[in-house]
């Protein structure tokens, strides 16, 4: 596999590489997405922040990147149609559960890796059920600040382990921020 520098310091899309094996240097990519994404197809959307993302982390650091593959993710909610972001405030966070709890929603990530002149450009999709905890359980979450940087407001394996029911249908490193499945193979194929 080719060196790896990760243009993003998210703790999930550590773990994952980390899971895996996987040698890489984090970074912080000076583009920062907006915390609502912008309108259009949520799966060009996210294609298009990851490629801001990679392309921005590749110019701010050119010399850990220079021989490296550079990684990005950006992962966007999907109600209805309708693109949800990151919340700004315990506000907005129960308003996107509220939205999302007992009922299907999407998930999006789309990935881009750069190296030298090439590009691995793609959005991988899920869909999870978020089944009510009860609103006292929502309250304790929400009171915890947990929700705070996280797609729709909040991480599929924390929420398991803290004994939400959740069904997934797709990767459920999708839902985490980076689909490895995917990723493994493109960064083989660069090789």
């Amino acid at each position: 596999m080719v060196s790896l520098v990760l243009a993003s310091r998210s703790r999930r899309r550590m773990e994952i590489l980390d899971r895996e094996g996987v040698v890489y240097r984090a970074v912080d990519a000076p583009f920062q997405d907006p915390p609502q994404p912008p309108p259009g197809d949520a799966a060009e959307v996210a294609r298009q922040l990851a490629l801001r993302k990679a392309e921005s982390a590749r110019t701010a650091f050119p010399e850990a990147c220079r021989d490296a593959a550079v990684l990005a993710a950006d992962t966007i909610c999907t109600v209805d149609g309708r693109s949800i972001g990151t919340p700004v405030d315990a506000s907005q966070a129960r308003a996107m559960l509220a939205a999302m709890l007992d009922r299907w929603h999407g998930v999006v990530t789309g990935v881009a890796i750069l190296l030298g002149p090439r590009r691995v450009v793609f959005a991988d999709e899920a869909r999870v059920w978020l089944e009510s905890p009860g609103r006292d359980a929502v309250e304790l979450y929400l009171g915890s600040g947990a929700w705070q940087g996280r797609a729709g407001a909040y991480d599929l394996e924390d929420r398991r382990r803290a004994g939400w029911e959740i069904r997934c249908e797709g990767d459920p490193d999708t839902v985490a921020g980076l689909p490895w499945r995917r990723v493994g193979a493109a960064l083989e194929a660069m090789a």
